[in-house]
């Protein structure tokens, strides 16, 4: 059960049905048999999670996200390949963490745009690599969203991005 409380007319049905609404969510998610009380910080909670996942449908269209290469060496200290990481910096603000963003990329499926952009970067890469002797022999790890890969056709989306750039 979701309740919004009110006093008079202060409120349209309107708003209280979208509060009650609101806290019908919140029961929901605590399980059976429960009751919330709408409450300011529902609202903006709710408010922020829309704000973000309009901030990720631009930032994919605008390039604003990023990868880091963090490497990788052996038990020799050698260099033996990277891991790519991913990081979201819109233009003149704080980069966000992954951890605000990713979940809500997969809740909303927006990872699975994402991930395609990270799987495609990471084949341009491996194919940049290839041409010079220091770097051919490295290999390049990038996380895979169990959305991602439970689509049917993530194999050949592996392998279609591998072939667009010439990667191996």
């Amino acid at each position: 059960v979701g309740v919004s409380l009110f006093c008079g007319h202060d409120k349209s049905t309107e708003i209280l049905l979208k509060q009650a609404d609101i806290a019908l969510y919140k029961a929901k998610d605590a399980g059976r048999n429960a009751v919330r009380f709408f409450d300011s910080a529902m609202q903006t909670a709710l408010d922020q999670r829309a704000n973000l996942e309009a901030g990720l449908r631009h930032a994919l269209l605008h390039d604003e996200f990023l990868l880091y290469v963090q490497p990788q060496v052996d038990t020799a200290r050698q260099l033996i390949g990277a891991e790519c990481l991913l990081r979201w910096q819109p233009p003149g603000q704080a980069m966000v963490p992954p951890d605000d963003f990713i979940p809500l990329a997969e809740q909303t499926g927006l990872i699975l745009p994402i991930g395609s952009w990270v799987l495609d970067f990471a084949c341009a890469q491996l194919s940049r690599w290839a041409t010079r002797q220091q770097t051919r022999d490295l290999y390049l790890a990038i996380n895979v969203s169990a959305c991602q890969f439970r689509q049917p056709d993530f194999v050949a989306q592996v392998q279609a991005a591998l072939e667009k750039h010439g990667a191996n």
